[in-house]
């Protein structure tokens, strides 16, 4: 049903434990591979992913041809949820991206909808919850401002939108993307551990 695609570059650390979070989708049969397209790291980010089974592609070639090969090795899905690394999904995640899909092919509309989804904080107090609520914010108006957040589409969407991407950031690409495209915003929510947002 879904394909993981997470791009990195020197991220063995973040990546485990979004790796991790992975897991029980994987076991239910929902996550049906795991895609590492990394832009030349020069730490463990690949005996990371050999330990954890996925699949490992490596490019040092222009900026931004990562995601790109790496979505081409995409193959035993058509659902595609782009993943950084760092970024951790809450228990149950799987269960809301398995509805999302239904229904987005049930009504047909799956051509450019992105299911996006939305970080919280692990921080106590009114400040905290008042940064998270303006982090918020920000993602709902401006919608490219959340090119950080899991992103949940369709392959032919995602083939599309980076079609004449390469050669800029992943960043510009995955902002690319979210213009291309009518976000729908998951139940399930995601931290981020040592990223910034």
């Amino acid at each position: 049903m879904i394909s993981a695609l997470i791009p990195t570059h020197n991220s063995e650390h973040r990546l485990v434990l979004t790796l991790s979070a992975l897991v029980p989708a994987s076991a239910e049969g929902i996550l049906k591979e795991v895609i590492i397209a990394d832009e030349g790291s020069s730490d463990g980010t690949e005996i990371v992913a050999d330990a954890s089974g996925a699949d490992f592609v490596s490019t040092t070639a222009k900026a931004g041809s990562a995601l790109a090969q790496g979505l081409k090795q995409c193959t035993r899905s058509n659902w595609i949820l782009v993943i950084q690394p760092g970024a951790i999904l809450q228990a149950g995640w799987q269960a809301e991206a398995a509805a999302f899909i239904e229904r987005a092919e049930r009504v047909g509309t799956a051509k450019n909808l992105i299911g996006v989804f939305p970080s919280r904080t692990e921080e106590f107090g009114t400040v905290a919850q008042l940064k998270q609520k303006l982090i918020t914010l920000r993602h709902r108006l401006l919608k490219t401002s959340c090119h950080q957040l899991p992103m949940l589409m369709h392959k032919d969407h995602l083939q599309q939108a980076l079609a004449n991407a390469s050669g800029v950031s992943r960043q510009d690409q995955l902002q690319k993307v979210l213009k291309a495209s009518r976000v729908h915003w998951l139940n399930g929510t995601m931290i981020f551990q040592n990223a910034t947002r």
